[in-house]
C-alpha cells in the first residue's frame, strides 16, 4: 500500500492552529461590536462546534492509540453541549447574567447541572489511558499519587470552598458542591496531565504539554465562574472572558490531538519529589488538622484528612520499597553476574568521569591468553570458574580505588585514577603475575565439574594456565591534547593486541605439561597501533576476499618443487599468496597468523586445498605426475570438517590419495595431542601421507613418531643452511636420515639455495631437497611451463617415480 502524502497532515495541523488561534479572536470581536446577544450566542456555538469536529477528527491521525483521544473528545463534548444548553435554553442569555442564570438552575434544576459532571470521569479515563500508552510501567506510588491528590483536594474543599459557597449564596450543602465541583474536578484532570507529561519525560512528547496548557486554562475559565457566580468578581469582562477561556481550552485539546506522537518511556521513578511531595502534603493536612482545634471543620472534611494522611503513609512505604528495588536494579544493571565485578556499562561510565577529569589516569585492558581451550578440553564450567577466580585475583592485586571490571567473554578492564605511566605498568606487571597463578583442571567437557587451584594446589588431571596479555594506556600528560574516554579504551586495545603478539616477552612461564604460558603487557605505542589498524584492514580484507566479494584482491596458490637425488620432479608444496589491490603481492606471513587467530584458516585451507588438487590434475594431464603438499595449522587439524574436505577434494578430482600430503609442524601435535593424532590416524587410513615439517625446530618428543603414522619428514631449513659451515649439523643431518631410513620416511630437505648445499645433502643420502636452486614459488600455469620446460631438458632421465599420479575412474 503506497505511503500517505505528509500534505494532508501538515494541512490539517495548519487548519487546527488557525482554529486555536483565530476562535478566541472571533468571539472577541464579535462581543466588542455588538455584546453578547444572539451574534455572540451564534459566533460562540459555530467555533466550539467546529473545534469539537477538529476535535472528533484527529483520533484517526493518532493510528497508534486513538482510544484517550476519543474519550478527550467525548468529554469535550459534554462538557459544550453543556455550556450551549445553558446558552441557547435560557432567555436572554448574557454572561453578566450568568450568576442568576447558575442560582436559579441550582436551586431549581441541580440534577441539570450534574449532568455536566459526567464529562469529568470520562475525561479522567482518557488521561488513564494515555498515560498507559506513554509509560509502559506505571509504579504503584503514581497512582498513590492521584489518590493523595484526590483526597487532599477534597478536604480542602469540603473544608472551605463548599462551606463558602453555601453561606454566601444560601446553598444547601449540594447545591454548594455542584456549584464548585467543576473547578475541583478541572484541577484534579489537570494535576493528571501533568502528572503524565513528567512520568513521560518533561521533554518526550509535545502533546502532553499542550493538554496541560488546554486543562489550565479550562480549571481558569471555570474558577473565574465559580467566583463569577459566587459574586467574588462580576461584570461582563469576567463573564464573556469564562466562554472565551473553555474555547481556547477546547482549541488546545483539539490541537495537541492533532499532533503527531512520539515513542513511549519505561518506569519513572523521581526520588526527590517521591520523598517531597508527601511531607509537604503531610504539612498541609497536619495544617488542616490544627485548624479543626481552633474553629471545627464539618466532619466530611475531617474524616477526608485522615484517609489523606493513610495515603500518604501508603505511598511512602511503597517508594521506599520502589527506591530500595530501583537502586538494586541499578546495581544489578552495572555487575556482571558472573563474577561480580562492574559491567561494561559501569566502566563506561567510570571512564567517561576519568577522561573529564584533569588529573592523570590509566586504563589496562586484560585478555585472557588460552581460555577457549580451557573451556574446550576441560568445559564450559571450568571456564566460569576461572573467570571468577581471575576477577578475584584482579582485586586482589590492585590498588583499591581501582575500578576492575568484566568487559565480556575472557576481556577484563582496570580503571587507575590518578595513575600515570609508570604506575599503570608497575600495575600491569602485577596482573600478569597475579592472572598466571590461576589455575583450573578439570574432567573434560562430558566431565561432572572443575577443580580449580592456584599456585601450588590442584585436583584431577594437571591443570590448565593462562596467561594475561595486558594493554597500557593513560591519559596525557600536563598541556597534552585531552583524550576522550572511547579513544582511551581503543588504545588500551591496541597496547593488549601487541602484548599479545610479543606473547612472553615479559613474563614466561610454564604449564603443567611444560608449554610456554603466553602472558606479558604492552604499553600504548603509535607505531604498534598504525601497524594494529593495518593489521585489522588486513584481516577485513581477508574476510571479503574469502567470501569471494570483488575489491579485496585474490588468493592464489604459488608452488616449489620437490626434486629427487636423481633430478626427477617427484613433487610440489602449495604455497599461498594473497595479490592485494593496493599492496601487491603479500606473502603468506603477512595474513596466515591472523587467519588463524580469528578462525578463517579453514576456509583457507579449504581454498588452497581444492586448488592445489585441481592444479596437480591438470599437470598430471600433461604428463607431468606429481603430488602435491598442502600445510595445514593446528585449528584444521583438530576441525571434525577435516576429513569431509579432503574426501571431497579426492572425490571430485583425480588425484591419489597417496599423491595428497598434509604438513604438519612437531609444535603443532603438542598443542592438542588428543585430537591430532587420532585425525592423522583417520587421514593415514584413507592414504593421504602425512609430513612432518619443519623437524627439528619443535618440541615434541621422540614418541610422537612412533605414534604418528607420518610419511614423509621436512628437514628445516636452519640445517639445511648451516650445513656446509658446521660439523655438528652434518651429523645432525645424517643422524636424521638414518632415522628416516630405519622409520621408512621420505626425508625431504628445504631451504636449498646453492649447489654445495645440494651436493653434502646428497652424500648425506637425503632423498628429495626443495629451495630456490631448483625454482621460486610460481603461480599454477608458470609452473607448469616450469615442469615442461624441465622435462625438456632432462628427457634422457629416468621416469618419473611409480606410483606417483592419478587414480583412474
Amino acid at each position: 500500500m503506497p505511503s500517505a502524502s505528509p500534505v494532508p497532515a501538515r494541512t490539517a495541523r495548519r487548519v487546527v492552529r488557525a482554529v486555536v488561534v483565530v476562535s478566541p479572536l472571533v468571539l472577541l470581536a464579535v462581543l466588542a461590536a455588538a455584546g453578547w446577544g444572539l451574534a455572540g450566542s451564534v459566533a460562540y456555538s459555530v467555533l466550539a462546534v467546529l473545534g469539537l469536529l477538529v476535535l472528533g477528527a484527529s483520533p484517526r491521525r493518532q493510528p497508534a492509540g486513538r482510544a484517550p483521544w476519543v474519550l478527550l473528545a467525548v468529554g469535550s463534548a459534554i462538557l459544550v453541549s453543556g455550556q450551549l444548553s445553558l446558552m441557547w435554553l435560557v432567555d436572554d442569555y448574557a454572561p453578566e447574567r450568568s450568576p442568576e442564570v447558575w442560582l436559579s438552575g441550582l436551586q431549581q434544576r441541580p440534577g441539570a447541572f450534574a449532568v455536566g459532571l459526567v464529562a469529568y470521569p470520562v475525561l479522567l479515563a482518557g488521561q488513564l489511558v494515555l498515560l498507559r500508552q506513554r509509560v509502559e510501567r506505571v509504579l504503584p506510588s503514581s497512582w498513590l499519587d492521584v489518590l493523595v491528590a484526590a483526597s487532599l483536594l477534597a478536604a480542602a474543599s469540603w473544608a472551605f470552598v463548599v462551606p463558602a459557597a453555601g453561606r454566601a449564596l444560601g446553598l444547601d450543602p449540594l447545591g454548594a458542591l455542584l456549584l464548585s465541583a467543576r473547578p475541583l474536578l478541572d484541577l484534579l484532570v489537570l494535576a493528571f496531565a501533568v502528572s503524565t507529561w513528567g512520568l513521560s519525560g518533561w521533554a518526550t512528547d509535545r502533546r502532553l504539554p499542550m493538554l496541560a496548557v488546554a486543562f489550565a486554562v479550562l480549571a481558569a475559565s471555570d474558577t473565574a465562574g465559580a467566583l463569577h457566580v459566587a459574586g467574588v468578581v462580576g461584570g461582563p469582562v469576567v463573564g464573556a472572558g469564562v466562554d472565551v477561556g473553555r474555547l481556547t481550552a477546547l482549541g488546545v485539546a483539539a490541537a495537541a490531538a492533532a499532533t503527531p506522537a512520539t515513542r513511549p518511556t519505561g518506569a519513572r521513578v523521581d526520588t526527590l519529589g517521591a520523598v517531597v511531595t508527601p511531607v509537604l502534603v503531610l504539612v498541609l493536612c497536619v495544617a488542616l488538622l490544627v485548624l479543626d482545634q481552633v474553629r471545627p471543620l464539618p466532619p466530611t472534611a475531617v474524616a477526608l484528612v485522615l484517609a489523606t494522611l493513610l495515603l500518604v503513609g501508603a505511598k511512602l512505604l511503597v517508594v521506599i520499597r520502589e527506591v530500595v528495588l530501583l537502586a538494586g536494579s541499578r546495581q544489578q544493571a552495572l555487575t556482571d553476574d558472573l563474577t561480580g565485578l562492574a559491567n561494561r556499562r559501569a566502566f563506561d561510565r567510570a571512564l567517561a568521569a576519568a577522561a573529564r577529569d584533569a588529573r592523570p589516569a590509566g586504563v589496562l585492558l586484560v585478555d585472557l591468553d588460552r581460555f577457549k581451550e580451557v573451556n574446550d578440553r576441560h568445559g564450559h564450567a571450568a571456564g566460569d570458574e576461572l573467570l571468577r577466580r581471575t576477577a578475584r585475583a584482579l582485586r586482589d592485586v590492585v590498588p583499591r580505588r581501582a575500578v576492575v571490571a568484566r568487559l565480556g567473554g575472557d576481556e577484563f578492564a582496570v580503571l587507575l585514577p590518578g595513575a600515570d605511566v609508570d604506575a599503570a605498568r608497575t600495575v600491569a606487571e602485577d596482573v600478569v603475575t597475579a592472572v598466571g597463578g590461576v589455575t583450573v583442571a578439570g574432567a573434560g567437557p562430558g566431565g561432572t565439574g572443575p577443580g580449580v587451584s592456584g599456585p601450588g594446589g590442584g585436583t584431577g588431571p594437571a591443570p590448565a594456565v593462562v596467561g594475561a596479555s595486558v594493554g597500557v594506556a593513560t591519559t596525557p600528560d600536563a598541556g597534552g591534547d585531552p583524550v576522550e574516554a572511547e579513544e582511551l579504551l581503543r588504545r588500551a586495545d591496541a597496547a593488549m593486541f601487541v602484548a599479545k603478539r610479543a606473547g612472553r616477552e615479559h613474563a614466561p612461564g610454564h604449564d603443567g605439561a611444560g608449554h610456554d604460558v603466553p602472558g606479558g603487557w604492552g604499553v600504548y605505542d603509535q607505531a604498534a597501533d598504525a601497524e594494529r589498524r593495518e593489521r585489522r584492514e588486513t584481516l577485513e580484507g581477508l574476510r571479503v576476499v574469502l567470501a569471494g566479494a570483488p575489491g579485496a584482491g585474490e588468493l592464489e596458490v604459488h608452488y616449489q618443487p620437490q626434486v629427487a637425488a636423481s633430478g626427477v620432479v617427484v613433487g610440489a608444496e602449495a604455497l599461498v599468496r594473497w595479490r592485494h589491490p593496493d599492496r601487491g603481492l603479500l606473502a603468506p606471513a603477512a595474513f596466515l597468523d591472523l587467519a588463524e587467530e580469528r578462525g578463517l584458516m579453514g576456509a583457507l585451507t579449504a581454498r588452497v586445498l581444492r586448488r592445489a588438487a585441481a592444479d596437480a590434475a591438470g599437470w598430471a594431464r600433461r604428463g607431468h605426475r606429481l603430488r602435491v603438499s598442502v600445510n595445514v595449522s593446528t585449528s584444521v587439524l583438530v576441525d571434525p570438517g577435516l576429513m569431509p574436505l579432503v574426501e571431497e577434494v579426492l572425490a571430485r578430482t583425480p588425484l591419489a590419495a597417496s599423491d595428497l600430503v598434509l604438513e604438519i609442524t612437531e609444535t603443532m601435535l603438542m598443542k592438542d595431542p588428543e585430537r591430532a593424532l587420532p585425525t592423522a590416524r583417520r587421514l593415514a587410513e584413507r592414504g593421504v601421507g602425512l609430513s612432518i615439517d619443519d623437524y627439528g625446530t619443535g618440541y615434541a618428543s621422540m614418541g610422537y613418531l612412533d605414534d604418528l603414522p607420518a610419511t614423509e619428514l621436512k628437514l628445516d631449513r636452519a640445517f639445511t643452511a648451516r650445513l656446509g659451515r658446521r660439523e655438528r649439523t652434518a651429523a645432525i643431518v645424517r643422524t636424521t636420515v638414518d632415522l628416516a631410513d630405519r622409520l621408512g620416511l621420505r626425508l625431504v630437505a628445504e631451504g636449498v639455495e646453492d649447489d654445495a648445499t645440494l651436493r653434502a645433502l646428497h652424500g648425506l643420502g637425503v632423498d628429495e631437497t626443495q629451495g630456490y636452486l631448483h625454482s621460486r614459488p610460481l603461480d599454477a600455469a608458470a609452473f607448469g611451463c616450469w615442469l615442461d620446460e624441465r622435462a625438456a631438458r632432462t628427457s634422457g632421465s629416468p621416469a618419473p617415480r611409480t606410483g606417483a599420479g592419478v587414480v583412474t575412474r
